[in-house]
């Protein structure tokens, strides 16, 4: 009796990795602030987009010439950061290091550079710089934190995509600590332990301090944490800790040789 010729064996088709659904720029731009993880899987896994760190660059930067005009059109801000820069003349005119008539021609050319327009091109002008060199300021950091502590090579222009995502963040707190200074007259109000203080001084370590413990800030620390994560394929306990303990020693660091302000 004939046999019945054998079955061939089925093949197992090779399993192909799920695709991650691709969003639109705006709505990456957005989502960063709800769902980080899913916005940072698809940039891992899409090709290089300028965009995705231009565009918050230049949001940051729109923000920041915003935040220049509306904060120093108000006559109580202009006054209080005078009377700030004055003080500086008056104290060390007090310690010896200038005379009483430097101390007056030091004033008097600061009134004329304080005027109103003049801070308002110079907060634009600073605004825009700091908005780019935050992102790539921020991508060098976590391809160094990758490269000395978790031993993997991260694609630089890659990592700018994550932080300049992750910047929004940052934007969000421009628009909040904006609208608090407008609404309190004074500057220095941010959303953090600085709104227990009447009159913030920026040269006083502790009021530095204050301002350094911002909920903004340690919201960003932790999706920058992520970012790194999802970079270099680590826990997101172990990202975070790195970037937070980065930030910490920078703000320490900055307060202490007297530039505070850079890390609020």
């Amino acid at each position: 009796m004939d046999q019945p010729p054998p079955v061939p064996e089925t093949q197992t088709p090779p399993s192909v990795p799920p695709t991650v659904p691709g969003t639109s720029l705006p709505a990456r731009l957005m989502n960063v602030f709800a769902t980080p993880s899913d916005v940072f899987a698809e940039v891992i896994a899409t090709p290089k987009s300028s965009g995705n760190w231009l565009a918050p660059a230049l949001v940051s930067s729109l923000v920041g010439i915003i935040a220049a005009f509306v904060m120093f059109s108000q006559p109580a801000i202009v006054q209080k950061t005078r009377e700030q820069q004055e003080a500086v003349f008056e104290a060390k005119f007090e310690k010896g290091q200038m005379t009483r008539q430097q101390a007056d021609q030091a004033e008097a050319m600061l009134a004329k550079f304080m005027s109103p327009t003049l801070l308002t091109i110079f907060g634009s002008v600073g605004g825009v710089i700091v908005s780019f060199v935050r992102v790539f300021g921020w991508a060098f950091v976590l391809w160094l934190l990758a490269k000395i502590f978790l031993k993997t090579d991260l694609n630089f222009m890659k990592t700018a995509e994550i932080t300049g995502l992750a910047g929004m963040i940052a934007v969000l707190g421009m628009i909040i600590s904006m609208l608090l200074t407008i609404n309190l007259g004074k500057m220095g109000a941010t959303p953090s332990l600085a709104l227990a203080v009447g009159d913030f001084d920026p040269k006083s370590k502790t009021h530095l301090l204050l301002g350094a413990v911002n909920v903004v800030n340690f919201w960003e620390m932790a999706v920058l944490g992520l970012g790194l994560a999802r970079l270099a394929r680590v826990s997101f306990a172990r990202g975070t800790l790195l970037v937070l303990g980065f930030w910490v020693i920078f703000v320490l660091l900055a307060i202490a040789v007297g530039v505070g302000t850079m890390a609020l």
